[in-house]
This record gives C-alpha cells, sequence and structure tokens, in this order.
C-alpha cells in the first residue's frame, strides 16, 4: 500500500495531524513489506535453503505446486545471492510457470520483476553454458504472465510497475536503457525524472539501472565541450559500469572512449587523456595484452594511431623531466646548461605538428627519478633499458620525413631518413640494450636501406643543432628553425652559418630490403653441414642433449643480399660522418693490398676493440679531449682515460691543453694496419679457408666483418636462432678467423677481414 506524499502548500492543520500522518505511513511500509511473510513462509524459505545446500530436491515438484511456494522461490531468486542463485536456472523456472497455473499471482510476478531488474545481463555470467539465454527465458515469462494479469478495475493515482510494463513491453527488451535514456533525453527529462516517469522507482538500484546510468553517462559525454571534466568520469571509471553491455560485443566503456576519441580535433586536455588511459591503459603495448585486446581492439586502428599521437606529448614531458632532474641531481653544470636549448628543439617540433609517434625508452634510474618526481601520475607505457644506460633517458621521434632518437646525456643524437628499425615501432618489444641503441638499429637501417644516410651528432653547444639542419637540408627536407631555437641560438645560427641551403631534390627512400630475421629461415631443413661442425673443438665441448636439440639454422639457398648489397664504403665507415663510426669498427680501404710488418700487425690485432676505436679516433681528430671522444664513442670518459694511460700510452700523447694525439709510432701503427696484408702464402692459406666454409659460415662470417663488436645473442635474435647455434659454428670452423671478447662479444680479425675482401673481389670478378 503506497500513500501519496503530504501536500506541502499552508495549510491550518495542526502539528500533530501532521505527526499522526507520518506515522500512519511508516506503518502502511511495513506492512506493505511484511505482507506475505509469515511463519509458514519462513519456514518454506528455509527448506528451499536446505534443498540449495545439500543438493537434495525430494518432493521439489509437489511443492511447485503451492502458491506459497512459488512465493518464497522467487524471494529466493531476488534477495539471497548465496542460495538463491543455486536453485536459479532455466530448468527450474520452465517448472514453477508449468505448476503455477493459470499464472502466478501478481506478488511473485513483481519478484520476478525484482530478480529481472535486480541482475539483468548479469543473468546468464557464471552460470552453465545451457543456460545462457536465462535472461532472455525470464524477459519471455514476465511479459506471458503480464499479458494473462486482469485489468484492475479500479482506476489508481499512481501507475504501478505491472501497469507499466502491460503499457510499455520494450522495457523489458535487451536494448531497454539505451532506449530508455534516449527517450527521456528527447523530453527533456533528467535520468531520476525518466525513471519516475517509467513507474521504475524502486527497481533502479540493481543491474538494470547501473546501465541506465551509463548510458545518460554517455548523452553526458556527447555534449561536454572538449577538454572539459566532468563528475560523470568518476562513474564511468566504475568497472560494473564501463563493463555493461551496450551495442553488440562492445560495453558502455567502449562507447565513451570512441565519443572522446572521436570528439577531439587536435589535443584532448588534460582531464579527457587521464580518464581515457586511466580506463583502456595505454594503447602502447603488445597488441597480446589482455588490456589492448579488451579495450583498444575494438575501437579500430585509427582511434588507435589518434591516441598514440596525443600521448607522445606525455613522452615527451615525461623525457624532459628526466633529464633536467638528472641534471639537478648529479650538479651536471653542462647538462643544466644544454637542457634549454635540448627542450626548445623538441618541443619546437611538437609546435610545428611534425612528431606523429614517439617511444620512449627509461633506464632503471631514470624512471626511479621521474617516478620520484611525478609519483602515481605516471600512467603511460614506455620500454626499459639497463646497463650503460641505466641513468638515460631516450627519446625515438617519428616525424614522418625523418626519424630521430635523441638521449638524456652522454648520448648522440641519431638523425635517419627512415624508420631506422621496426622494433621501434612495434610495441611487442619492450627492452632495448646498450649495444641495441648504438649498433643494432644502426646497424639494422644500413641493412634495410642500403647507401641510404644518416647521421649521428655529438651535442657540442650551439653545432648540433645547425649539424642536424644541414643533414636534413642537404636530403631535401626543409624546417622551420626559428621555431626550434631559442632567440639567442637563432642569431648565432643566422650570423655564424646562415640559413641552411635545401636541396631541390628529396632524398628518396627507398622500399625497405628484407631483414636478416626474415632471410634467415630457422629450422627449416637441417644444415647439413652441422655436424662437421661440432666435430671441431669448440663444438664437442657442448654436452650432446644440446647438441641433439640443436636445428637447421641457415638454409644453402639463402639469399645474400643483406651483406652483399651493401656498398662498401658502408660496410666500414658511417654513412655520413666520421664520427658514427661505431666503437671497434677499422676502416679497411679497398686498394692493391700489400704485406706489412708482422711484428706491427700482430701488435694491434692484439689491441682491444675499445683501444683500436680510440687510436683511430684521435687519428682523424688530433687535439680532441677525451670528454668528445667518449660522447661520439658512446663510452664512459674512465675508461678512455684508463686505456690512454695504460694500453695505448706508448701511442698516445697530450697536448697542454689537455688535447690528446697519436705519437709517431701511434700513427704508424694505425697507417699499416689500414694496409691489409696480401696474397703471401699466409693471406692464400685464409682465403682457400674461406674458400672451404660451408655457405652459412661464410655468411655469418660476413654478418660479423659488416658488423664488428656484434653481441652474440643480438645475432641469434635478428637471425632468429638460439645463441648456442651461433657458437658452434663461431667456436668451430670461424675459430681462427673471428675474436671473443667477455660477454660474447665477436669481431672478425683483420687478417681475416681483408682475405674475405679478397675473397669476395675474385667472387665478383
Amino acid at each position: 500500500m503506497r500513500l501519496p506524499p503530504i501536500d506541502g502548500r499552508q495549510s491550518e492543520w495542526p502539528g500533530s495531524a501532521i505527526a499522526d500522518w507520518v506515522k500512519l505511513k511508516d506503518k502502511a511500509a511495513q506492512l506493505e513489506s511484511a505482507a506475505g511473510h509469515s511463519d509458514a513462509f519462513e519456514r518454506m524459505i528455509q527448506r528451499f535453503r536446505e534443498m540449495a545446500r545439500t543438493g537434495r530436491f525430494d518432493g521439489l515438484a509437489p511443492l511447485l505446486k503451492r502458491r506459497m511456494a512459488a512465493r518464497a522461490l522467487t524471494s529466493l531468486w531476488a534477495t539471497d545471492r548465496e542460495y538463491g542463485l543455486r536453485l536459479l536456472n532455466i530448468r527450474l523456472l520452465d517448472a514453477l510457470v508449468d505448476a503455477q497455473q493459470p499464472r502466478l499471482t501478481r506478488l511473485t510476478v513483481v519478484q520476478l520483476l525484482q530478480l529481472y531488474f535486480g541482475l539483468f545481463d548479469d543473468l546468464d555470467k557464471n552460470k552453465k553454458e545451457s543456460d545462457t539465454g536465462l535472461r532472455e527465458a525470464l524477459q519471455h515469462h514476465i511479459q506471458d504472465q503480464l499479458a494473462k494479469l486482469p485489468v484492475r478495475r479500479h482506476q489508481v493515482s499512481r501507475k504501478d510497475i505491472l501497469s507499466t510494463l502491460q503499457e510499455n513491453p520494450w522495457l523489458l527488451s535487451e536494448d531497454a536503457p539505451l532506449r530508455l535514456v534516449q527517450a527521456s533525453r528527447d523530453e527533456g527529462h533528467d535520468f531520476h525524472q525518466a525513471i519516475n516517469h517509467f513507474g521504475l522507482e524502486g527497481f533502479d538500484s540493481g543491474r538494470y539501472g547501473d546501465i541506465c546510468r551509463a548510458h545518460y553517462y554517455l548523452a553526458t559525454l556527447s555534449s561536454l565541450t572538449p577538454g572539459e571534466h566532468d563528475p560523470v568520469f568518476d562513474e564511468l571509471l566504475n568497472s560494473a559500469v564501463s563493463r555493461a553491455p551496450y551495442q553488440g560485443e562492445k560495453r558502455i566503456g567502449h562507447a565513451a572512449l570512441e565519443i572522446l576519441i572521436d570528439r577531439v580535433t587536435d589535443e584532448p586536455g588534460e582531464a579527457w587523456q587521464n580518464f581515457i588511459i586511466s580506463l583502456a591503459g595505454d594503447p602502447r603495448i603488445a597488441s597480446s595484452a589482455l588490456a589492448y585486446r579488451e579495450w583498444w581492439q575494438p575501437l579500430g586502428e585509427e582511434r588507435i594511431a589518434k591516441v598514440r599521437g596525443w600521448l607522445s606529448r606525455e613522452d615527451l614531458r615525461l623525457f624532459l623531466q628526466a633529464v633536467e632532474q638528472y641534471g639537478l641531481e648529479e650538479n651536471n653544470r653542462e647538462l643544466q646548461r644544454m637542457f634549454p636549448a635540448r627542450k626548445r628543439f623538441l618541443e619546437g617540433l611538437f609546435q610545428l605538428k611534425l612528431i606523429r609517434n614517439t617511444r620512449l625508452v627509461l633506464g632503471s634510474k631514470a624512471e626511479q627519478s621521474v617516478r620520484k618526481i611525478l609519483g602515481s601520475e605516471v600512467k603511460t607505457s614506455f620500454a626499459k633499458t639497463d646497463g650503460q644506460t641505466s641513468d638515460k633517458a631516450i627519446i625515438y621521434l617519428d616525424c614522418n620525413d625523418f626519424f630521430i632518437i635523441q638521449g638524456s646525456h652522454n648520448f648522440k643524437i641519431w638523425v635517419y631518413l627512415a624508420q631506422p628499425s621496426e622494433r621501434l615501432s612495434s610495441y611487442q618489444s619492450n627492452y632495448f640494450s646498450y649495444r641495441d641503441l648504438i649498433h643494432g638499429i644502426p646497424g639494422e637501417y644500413k641493412k634495410r636501406y642500403p647507401g641510404l644516410p644518416y647521421d649521428a651528432i655529438t651535442h657540442r653547444s650551439q653545432i648540433w643543432q645547425n649539424k642536424v639542419f644541414s643533414f636534413l637540408a642537404d636530403n631535401g627536407i626543409s624546417l622551420d628553425i626559428e621555431a626550434l631555437l631559442s632567440p639567442q641560438d637563432y642569431r648565432h645560427q643566422l650570423q655564424t652559418y646562415g640559413m641552411p641551403a635545401v636541396s631541390p631534390h628529396k632524398t628518396l627512400v627507398p622500399s625497405p630490403l628484407a631483414t636478416v630475421a626474415a632471410t634467415f629461415a630457422p629450422n627449416t631443413t637441417v644444415y647439413s653441414s652441422l655436424n662437421s661442425e661440432l666435430g671441431r673443438t669448440a663444438g664437442a665441448s657442448i654436452p650432446d642433449t644440446e647438441r641433439e636439440k640443436l636445428p637447421a639454422f641457415m638454409g644453402e639457398t639463402l639469399a645474400q643480399k643483406n651483406v652483399n648489397n651493401i656498398p662498401d664504403d658502408e660496410r666500414h665507415t658511417s654513412s655520413s660522418s666520421s664520427f658514427a663510426r661505431p666503437a671497434g669498427r677499422v676502416a679497411i680501404p679497398r686498394t692493391r693490398l700489400r704485406q706489412v710488418d708482422a711484428a706491427t700487425r700482430r701488435d694491434f690485432a692484439s689491441l682491444e676493440p675499445e683501444a683500436q676505436s680510440i687510436l683511430k679516433y684521435f687519428e682523424d681528430n688530433p687535439g680532441d679531449r677525451v670528454r668528445f671522444a667518449a660522447s661520439v664513442l658512446d663510452t664512459e670518459t674512465r675508461n678512455i682515460n684508463a686505456l690512454l694511460h695504460g694500453t695505448l700510452r706508448r701511442y698516445v700523447k697530450q697536448d697542454s691543453n689537455h688535447g690528446w694525439s697519436l705519437t709517431d709510432e701511434g700513427l704508424e701503427l694505425c697507417r699499416e694496419q689500414g694496409q691489409p696484408q696480401g696474397t703471401t702464402a699466409v693471406g692464400s692459406e685464409m682465403i682457400s679457408r674461406i674458400t672451404g666454409l660451408t655457405g652459412a659460415a661464410r655468411r655469418l662470417l660476413r654478418r660479423v666483418a659488416s658488423f664488428p663488436n656484434s653481441e652474440l645473442s643480438l645475432m641469434a635474435e635478428e637471425l632468429g636462432v638460439r645463441p648456442i647455434e651461433l657458437e658452434v659454428i663461431l667456436k668451430g670452423s670461424l675459430s681462427d678467423l673471428c675474436t671473443e671478447r667477455p660477454h660474447g662479444i665477436w669481431s672478425i680479425t683483420p687478417e681475416a677481414k681483408a682475405s674475405l675482401d679478397l675473397y669476395d673481389q675474385q667472387e665478383s670478378s
């Protein structure tokens, strides 16, 4: 029984009358809630609970024919989530309706409605496969019972739930929440007015009401100004709301994401971006990740790319934060002095709308620094690095016509004309080693785009920007340099260098060649010479259990374009600058070979690759200081100083300005090293050795020759094999042609390199 509300207008009723009226109303509510609940009813409830607990249903069929039993069972379904749901299934629902002929009582139907509106789409969750249509079955039974109810003889002042649903049966359909909200907004009602209008008050506290609210929130999103915050965001972040069904397989959360993403034309604003990332996570993760498949994949690639573009600015913010904080914590005044120029340059690229995508890489120490400052604000995804780069922050920028890799400190700025590595844009790769960044990525670029230039530029104050501008201008790419420089640096640029002359012919970027990983077909046919490789001394040390597991890793029919298509000058030097020569690489001119003093050659060959690189650097750059060499060679200054004052002390000298150059003995050492051994008996013997190699071993030798100081694990990853497979050949048939350093670093010997060049010349002629 429901009493109408008291008229709030002024009246002459005494206060005692008002108090009596309130008591009467409360008593009526108590009577309504207790209707049908006698001691017998409670005993019936307990009987059903016992059935649910024990699984024994003796006497259930005749019991269902009783009206009280029907009320008790439907009440248990609607109110008891522990025992009631154990007894809820399509078979028992059908049996109850069939037993209650000719129809259910009004109270029983109301309790079924409480069940329906309370659980709604959850009726089909956590049920057996045979009961996945429980919501639909309950809907049909309710609609059938509503049709059987007799028409009321007397009109009531307020519609009850049964009469409302008789007039509006669509309110029970699966898409009813969406239709209800659309109808209420068309009529100018807010959410609570809509519930009252359709007589659903008291039935909106369950799942059905939550979904109605969610749809109402979506309509609110459509009316917000882009970037505007609204309390509806907090509601939508509730998992029960965001995962509510919307249309088909889509959820409310998907609809909310689509609305916001589609409405943004430029920048989403902090409130919208934070909501999107909090709801769905960062889209720059592996496509196999659960969060990606659940939230981003249904939105389509266009929306994903759009959000990734927004997050590029967040990557830049974190990068600059890490750089600035490192300079402050380490009291690095040089870095603090250079920071404004780097910040202006990178932010200028964003302001010019040149950046399409970014990838942030943080070392463990850099990550700690960022998290210490920003705390829970760090929501974006980033790749990781460690080892020599553990204190660095590195950012990759896709600027469409050119690509940049920029580091926080002791790291050159690398400028490419094409995407240097697919790993940078593939979110399957989430870790980059020091060697990946310094050697692996440039090496992959040269294999994919033979002859296409790139540059690696040291951050020398007021010089590095000009080198970037000049490199791009030489390749036909024009930049608004004023937007990338401070007013002071811009004036210095014009006074010192002038405006760079942009080539009228833009360098064409060819289609990338297949990578080594793609052309080396692992696990195809058994490598015919593998057993003979294993028979060597080094191979014999591999356990039999491991030897049995070795699959083939390179077929004899493998195309050799990955190495042979690289121009001669690209095999030994960087594409545009001697500064970019990877550590340990020794340039060997393809001139007529002559024999040099064997003792001198052996002396140079005995040096570590780092020592060789340092000698070659100061041969090319006499008078430079150690810190410049450290930046170019991507190593620590203390490592260079240790070698200069130790192993290399007889070959180098230091001037009064603390610059270093080579002594006469050092110059002779480097000069004669650059003249490989001629075709003496030893050379002929080594060429015969190379001729006698299997095709697989010879290709691996070329791989090591093209990229000295190659890490075994990195080579194995590129070739799609296990490291032990490469180790068998390197320590077998290539044992006298290659040298191994700690941590699995391999290089070719100078004699073997010269002989391999001769062999290739003979083959090509």
